[in-house]
């Protein structure tokens, strides 16, 4: 049972979201033969500023002083 975490800053639609999840299980299907009823996606939707890369958050305070 395949089970695919997508990570990402929030604020994708539900449109978006869906079109994601249906190509990542045609993908897996495409790929293994698996049968789609036992693939499943979650979309764990995250705040820019609880997310950092290269050692600084990508969001967070942005009145002058606050960074």
């Amino acid at each position: 049972m395949p089970v695919v975490r997508v990570s990402w800053f929030e604020g994708k639609s539900h449109d978006q979201k869906a079109k994601v999840a249906a190509e990542i299980t045609d993908s897996i299907v495409r790929n293994t033969g698996t049968d789609p009823k036992y693939i499943y996606v979650i979309f764990e939707d995250v705040a820019p500023s609880d997310w950092a890369g290269e050692g600084r958050l990508f969001g967070g305070p942005t009145a002058a002083g606050k960074e």
